[in-house]
């Protein structure tokens, strides 16, 4: 048995923020300005704040259409962001790889004896408390903390204040289960006496943002958002989902990725639109640049307009879909208020879900008059949304020139 002496549960947002905030905390690494672990809201901005993702994937052969989409930086690589953050607050870190199931445990272990928590990447669908369908494993990665094993069991950390528990080999499943993070983790190897030089790594952190999103790219960065506000009501492009959806398959589970993935999923609501504003509300006094503050106002706005659109895609008219936005608001709430001691109470909700996606995935539970009113609504607001980032980023361009 092996369990961190002193390791708090911090709880948490997003995935990577959450892990390496609760990673820094636990290595003794501390904010300058506060004395205290820094906020995750701080580690999203230095690691540089938000992006944009969308891909939608046809797997034909399976017939199936998967919807990714994310909203921070580099959420495609995640080693980077987060190595990003630890040049910038000047901590070392390092990451591990193995194909070995044997050595992927060891070298949990020798952490664990070395008083780190490693971040470990692992499969989704094979973390049991998520609840998730059986035909899901191999598809989505999902980043934890892991702080103990104690007996069979690994002791994680997964943006709650209350602990999960894995069965030791159904944990190294997991981790081994996708090829392109097989195993992985990350070691925060801290030296809290070594400086931070905060401001600058504020500053870092924005100029990152303010490339990034103001770059080229319609899958990375805000032409992303215009491409799929087109594609949501073009009928011509191969992609366009008026092609995509024809035969209405798999539409139901992309509209719940878009509630799910905008307003639940490990964004604290509105696509980190207002976990990135409180961020800048954050940095502004220590960069001594006010304007930031405006910045902020406009991020907080995006983030309603995001929550309207998750809103929006399961409408309260659609019974099925109204049904579905309620359930994965009350097993998200549930789960991060009371970790593994609302398993039990989530089991018929997880159930009903699935059971609401398959019956719902082939038989669309509504007229084709009502998804092209979808679908032209979606579009419109998109195009809203892309228009508002414009801006945001022009007014954050401005706050720091």
């Amino acid at each position: 048995m092996t369990i961190l002496a002193n390791y708090k549960m911090i709880g948490g947002i997003h995935p990577e923020t959450a892990a390496l905030k609760n990673a820094l905390a636990h290595a003794g690494v501390v904010a300058p300005h506060t004395g205290k672990p820094f906020s995750e809201a701080m580690i999203l901005g230095i690691g540089g704040g938000l992006g944009i993702g969308y891909i939608l994937w046809e797997f034909k052969a399976h017939n199936l259409k998967i919807l990714v989409i994310a909203f921070r930086k580099d959420w495609q690589y995640p080693v980077r962001f987060m190595q990003a953050v630890c040049e910038r607050l000047n901590v070392a870190c390092s990451v591990l790889e193995t194909t070995g199931k044997g050595t992927a445990a060891k070298q949990l272990h020798d952490a664990l004896e070395r008083g780190i928590a490693p971040i470990a990447w692992v499969d989704r669908a094979h973390m049991p408390y998520l609840q998730l369908r059986e035909d899901l494993k191999g598809h989505m990665t999902h980043i934890v903390v892991v702080y103990g094993v104690d007996g069979e069991n690994v002791l994680v950390d997964d943006l709650s204040a209350q602990p999960f528990t894995v069965p030791a080999e159904i944990f190294a499943d997991g981790r081994n289960r996708i090829v392109s993070v097989k195993n992985r983790l990350l070691l925060v190897h801290a030296d809290p006496l070594k400086p931070i030089d905060l401001p600058a790594a504020i500053m870092g952190g924005i100029q990152d943002a303010i490339e990034h999103l103001g770059g080229a790219s319609d899958s990375f960065s805000l032409p992303a958002i215009r491409k799929w506000a087109r594609l949501i009501t073009d009928d011509k492009n191969a992609k366009g989902w008026r092609k995509v959806f024809a035969d209405r398959i798999g539409l139901f589970s992309n509209l719940y990725s878009i509630n799910e993935g905008i307003e639940l999923s490990g964004t604290g609501g509105g696509a980190m639109r207002g976990l990135y504003a409180d961020f800048l509300t954050e940095a502004a006094p220590i960069v001594n640049k006010p304007a930031l503050n405006d910045a902020a106002e406009r991020y907080r706005s995006l983030a309603r307009q995001w929550s309207d659109l998750a809103d929006t895609a399961l409408p309260d008219d659609v019974p099925a879909l109204r049904e579905t936005k309620l359930l994965l608001r009350q097993k998200y709430d549930a789960m991060a208020a009371k970790g593994a001691s609302a398993l039990a109470e989530l089991q018929p909700v997880s159930a009903r879900l699935a059971a609401l996606e398959m019956e719902n995935n082939v038989a669309f539970p509504a007229d084709d008059a009502r998804v092209e009113a979808l679908f032209e609504t979606l579009g419109k607001k998109l195009t809203t949304i892309y228009e508002a980032e414009v801006k945001a980023l022009d007014t954050l361009r401005a706050a720091v020139a």
